[in-house]
């Protein structure tokens, strides 16, 4: 992992790492295997919540990127920028709306 804290859901662990300049991935938490990697250049540093059956990967180009958790392949299903500026802050979901921190502004959006 690099600057990312992963997340688990079941028997799957979700992360980015520093290969290929930014790379998520997914491991079998119990193997260690690696099950997939997605293409690289995705960022620095990436925020990662789990919210049901997706992902929310945040990175610090302001991309929110949402994916589903499984274990065959990297499926993103949107991507939104979310910011102007650099996002290194972690969001927090609120039922059905994310915050969004970036340099200066803290933004709200609803999820649907």
């Amino acid at each position: 992992m690099y600057m990312n804290s992963p997340v688990l859901s079941g028997n799957l662990l979700f992360g980015m790492s520093d290969r290929r300049s930014g790379q998520y991935f997914c491991l079998d938490a119990k193997t260690g295997a690696t099950l997939w990697a997605s293409e690289g250049r995705q960022g620095d540093n990436a925020a990662m919540i789990l919210a049901g059956d997706f992902l929310f990967l945040l990175n610090d180009e302001a991309n929110l990127i949402v994916a589903k958790t499984g274990a065959k392949a990297y499926e993103p299903v949107a991507k939104y920028t979310v910011a102007e500026s650099s996002t290194w802050a972690h969001p927090a979901v609120i039922g059905k709306q994310i915050l969004i921190k970036d340099k200066s502004m803290l933004a709200l959006w609803r999820l649907e």
